[in-house]
């Protein structure tokens, strides 16, 4: 059972999580993330039989992708705002629910505006999960913890996204394309209970200390960050206050750039594969999916774990390694692409693809590190709808046009590294402010605790 504080002065309860709730929660999260990525990704490994049977265009097929991806983005603040205001349990367990139906009626559409409309319904119910879970995992675990607690978390990302892949591809050339949304779509629904059945713990309570060892002396900070989730009840005044941390938007940019390169080339690779190397949907789904675990697992816990270890001796560190990865990644992504030799193309797209994956979790990190407690889901929510709506969710929709007009490889080879190149750059450029911007979220909170 969670601890329950009682506060001063008639305030509310706080509510601490025990180790082994903090570690369930955790758990759930994550197979939940995994499960979103499956989802998502179970429409490009299967799109060579869709666009077979469907007769579809890769400008329609790029729609597809993006579809999904801009709704996602679009819902994503609101639900971001609301889960500043309300329970993000029972937030998550609700969009999860959602998506999970949505994922397993495309497998009942019968043309290209049926399949564009569910996927459109996917988005609202994915939404909701990010910004609610990212604001929930911060109050789970310390500040020390978080930037390895996060890339584990992002690591989800990747196993889901090969698994949705590889069993998407088996599936699609075993028994059809549409049992593979059948199949997916169904474990969502157990996780949607297990989320519901969490603890919603206090708000900012690691970020000033509520529940050190000596907890009863510590419940007048813990009251403070729990008054500061009033914050995003006022969304305007929130942008108002996100427009003074010039790293947040520094960031904001990097993961535009970022989820472009993401977004369009995990949702074409499939099709690149068969095009390219003239292999089966089968094969092309293996293949893609271990590139991408295998490259993104690597990357993602060497980022996390470099992240921390350069953070503990500079307060820029967690940025510096995403600009590294960015930049370390470019001319390897640049490489594959060029090469027409299957194994060449793999390693070289691995290695791309672990610097890549250096930046998921300290940039979501140096987020948490920038705002304060009661603003973080918001600010999550604007960034993801910023980094979404122009990126992950344009990418797939660009690419599939100039690929209509010239070929994929091409379309690919000109968005790619030129958008991991200005990811690097830019974060490079955020270099100048976070620490600043770090410090400034500390006094914030050491004002309220002393107004309070």
């Amino acid at each position: 059972m969670p601890t329950a504080i009682p506060s001063k002065a008639g305030k509310k309860a706080l509510v601490k999580s025990s180790r082994g709730q903090a570690r369930f929660a955790f758990s759930i999260l994550l197979i939940i993330n995994i499960l979103n990525y499956a989802d998502r990704y179970i429409l490009p490994a299967v799109l060579p039989k869709i666009q077979y049977d469907f007769g579809l265009t890769p400008f329609q097929e790029g729609l597809l992708g993006s579809s999904f991806l801009f709704v996602y983005a679009i819902a994503t603040l609101p639900i971001g705002v609301w889960a500043d205001r309300s329970v993000r349990k029972n937030i998550v367990a609700l969009c999860v629910g959602i998506w999970s139906v949505a994922t397993a009626l495309a497998g009942f559409t019968q043309n290209f505006l049926q399949l564009f409309s569910v996927r459109t319904v996917l988005g609202i119910g994915e939404a909701g999960y990010a910004p609610a879970s990212l604001s929930l995992l911060g109050d789970y675990f310390s500040k020390a913890r978080r930037a390895r607690i996060l890339s584990l978390w992002s690591a989800g990302q990747l196993i889901g996204s090969a698994i949705g892949l590889t069993i998407g591809g088996l599936i699609a050339d075993a028994i059809g394309w549409r049992y593979a949304f059948f199949i997916v779509g169904v474990p969502g629904l157990i996780a949607a209970f297990l989320a519901w059945r969490m603890i919603e713990p206090t708000r900012g309570a690691f970020d000033n200390g509520a529940f050190d060892n000596n907890e009863e002396d510590n419940i007048g900070e813990a009251v403070a960050a729990n008054a500061q989730a009033s914050i995003g009840k006022d969304f305007w005044a929130d942008i108002t206050k996100l427009r003074q941390i010039p790293t947040y938007w520094t960031l904001v940019v990097a993961l535009v750039f970022s989820f472009f390169t993401i977004g369009g080339t995990s949702f074409w690779l499939p099709s690149y594969v068969v095009n390219t190397f003239h292999l089966s949907v089968s094969s092309a789904g293996i293949i893609s999916g271990g590139v991408l675990v295998g490259s993104g697992l690597v990357g993602t816990i060497a980022g996390g774990w470099l992240a921390d270890f350069v953070q503990r001796r500079r307060p820029e560190g967690r940025l510096l390694t995403a600009a590294l990865g960015f930049l370390a990644g470019t001319p390897f992504v640049l490489i594959a692409l060029l090469m027409h030799n299957l194994p060449f193309f793999i390693a070289m797209f691995v290695v791309g693809g672990i610097f890549l994956s250096f930046c998921i979790g300290p940039l979501n990190a140096v987020i948490q590190d920038i705002i304060s407690p009661g603003m973080r889901a918001t600010a999550l929510g604007l960034a993801l709808l910023l980094a979404h709506l122009f990126g992950d969710a344009a990418a797939p929709t660009v690419i599939g046009a100039i690929a209509n007009k010239y070929s994929l490889f091409f379309a690919l080879i000109i968005t790619a590294p030129l958008c991991l190149f200005l990811a690097g750059l830019v974060c490079l450029l955020g270099l100048r402010t976070v620490a600043r911007d770090m410090q400034r979220m500390q006094k914030q909170i050491s004002g309220a605790e002393k107004a309070s």
